[in-house]
C-alpha cells in the first residue's frame, strides 16, 4: 500500500492527478492490480477512484504518501551520510527500510541529520 501511494505522490506532484497505467508502469505491476489497490485506498479514504479518470490523493491520502516519502528521504540521506552508501545504491535500501521505520526512530534521524531539507538526490524531504 505504501508503495502505491508514494508512486501516487511521485506522478501527482506535478499534475494531481495520475492514470491506472502510469501507476502500473512506475511499480511494474499489471493495470488490475492497480485498479484493486485503488478500490482498497478509496474504501480508506485515500484516494478518489473513478475507473474511467485519473486518481487523485485525498487529504488524507497526501498526509499518508507524504509521510511514506519523507521516511524514505530521510533514510536515504542517512544511509549516504553517515553510513557511507553511494547516493546511487541508497534507494532500493531506503525502499527496504521506510516500512519498518517507526514514527519515533523517524524523529530521532531527522534530529540526528540536523533537520535537512533534501535528499541526497536534491529532492525536498516533506515536513512531517
Amino acid at each position: 500500500m505504501e508503495d502505491y501511494l508514494k508512486a501516487l505522490y511521485a506522478l501527482s506532484e506535478s499534475g494531481g492527478a495520475a492514470t491506472v497505467g502510469q501507476i502500473a508502469g512506475r511499480l511494474k505491476v499489471s493495470a488490475p492490480s492497480v485498479t484493486n489497490m485503488m478500490k482498497r485506498l478509496a474504501r480508506q479514504g485515500l484516494v478518489r477512484h473513478d475507473p474511467h479518470r485519473a486518481v487523485q490523493l485525498t487529504e488524507a491520502g497526501w498526509a499518508a504518501a507524504r509521510a511514506v516519502v519523507r521516511r524514505h528521504r530521510l533514510l536515504e540521506l542517512y544511509l549516504n551520510r553517515v553510513l557511507g552508501l553511494d547516493p546511487s545504491e541508497v534507494h532500493e535500501e531506503a525502499d527496504r527500510l521506510e516500512h519498518a521505520l517507526s514514527d519515533s526512530l523517524e524523529r530521532r534521524l531527522d534530529e540526528l541529520l540536523g533537520h535537512p531539507d533534501t535528499d541526497p538526490h536534491g529532492e525536498p524531504i516533506p515536513r512531517g
